[in-house]
């Protein structure tokens, strides 16, 4: 969702790009939140507006939205992640965009189940009322632990456990790291699991981070102050791809790409857009790479959402210089 630490590596400053298309524009500017890719290639979106989970077919010429499922005693969708295959997890709150919080004891986490054609939803867990300030944010699976899903809740600045099948909600991490700056209540934003690690932003530090699923010091990544500075530019959620390079979507109009160099320090680089404002990426949200044949298998082409309704593709095998 939209609204410091020194770098490991020096910011390059050179622009590289990577070919992007606009797949979809939203006629009414929906606000895109979030994005999970089935097997079959199909694409669910979350809005912050809206209750109703969408999708979207990219292989079709001409796609358009179309309703999946619309949640009750909610008004806005924020994260989402498949847990078991062709199974989600979504975010459900009545949700207050421009506070950034949500009303304490209305985040519920849905099952949401396509295997079978038609969606069967069921409530798996509910945050507590006592949490308060909440803000349920990004979600996650947990690779080898088909029923666990990782939430950050940005208000406070914490990760929780949820466990889907059982629906038994518990903090597993919380630091100063992950916690918002006042006046500003959006702290810990997208997370994903990666080889033992959980990678997570920090939307109003303007930092990607990392810390092992077991514990211990939490590692920064790679900052803003070099592409706008802190509170210019906000980074949201994020995707991981098959080398382990981390796709940053940069909340004022850019996509930012963090690998490692060969001395094993990270470097950070934009590679679509403008951290001072693109019309390619006006208001980058999430990505998730696609899939596609029999198993799934995971493409090249990075799917963005935007808070301005767009939906692009990025074409990450072919770089431009």
């Amino acid at each position: 969702m939209r609204v410091l630490t020194p770098l490991l590596a020096l910011a390059s400053a050179a622009v590289a790009i990577f070919p992007t298309k606009l797949l979809y524009q939203s006629p009414t500017g929906l606000f895109i939140e979030n994005i999970a890719v089935r097997p079959n290639s199909k694409l669910l979106l979350t809005s912050v507006v809206s209750p109703t989970l969408h999708t979207f077919d990219p292989t079709i010429v001409n796609s358009t939205f179309d309703e999946v499922v619309t949640f009750p005693n909610a008004t806005g969708l924020t994260g989402i992640a498949e847990y078991r295959r062709d199974v989600y997890a979504v975010v459900a709150s009545i949700l207050d965009v421009e506070a950034l919080s949500e009303k304490p004891g209305s985040v519920v986490i849905w099952s949401v189940d396509l295997t079978s054609g038609v969606p069967k939803i069921r409530a798996a867990a509910c945050f507590p009322a006592t949490i308060t300030p909440v803000l349920v944010n990004g979600l996650t699976a947990v690779p080898g632990n088909p029923d666990i899903v990782l939430a950050a809740e940005s208000s406070l600045g914490g990760v929780y456990e949820i466990n889907l099948r059982t629906g038994t909600i518990r903090r597993k991490f919380q630091d100063v790291l992950m916690g918002p700056t006042p006046p500003t209540p959006l702290g810990i934003n997208g997370l994903h699991v990666h080889n033992g690690f959980l990678y997570f932003t920090n939307s109003v530090r303007g930092a990607l981070y990392r810390i092992p699923l077991r514990g211990g010091t939490i590692e920064t990544l790679g900052d803003v102050s070099n592409f706008g500075g802190i509170g210019a530019a906000l980074y949201d959620d994020f995707a991981i791809d098959s080398e382990g390079r981390v796709w940053v979507a940069l909340n004022t109009g850019a996509l930012q790409l963090f690998h490692r160099a060969r001395n094993g320090t990270w470097v950070q680089e934009t590679v679509v857009g403008d951290p001072a404002g693109s019309p390619v990426l006006v208001g980058p949200t999430s990505g998730a790479f696609g899939r596609e044949g029999p198993g799934g298998r995971r493409t090249q082409s990075l799917y963005v959402t935007s808070s301005s309704g767009q939906l692009v593709a990025v074409d990450t095998s072919h770089r431009i210089q």
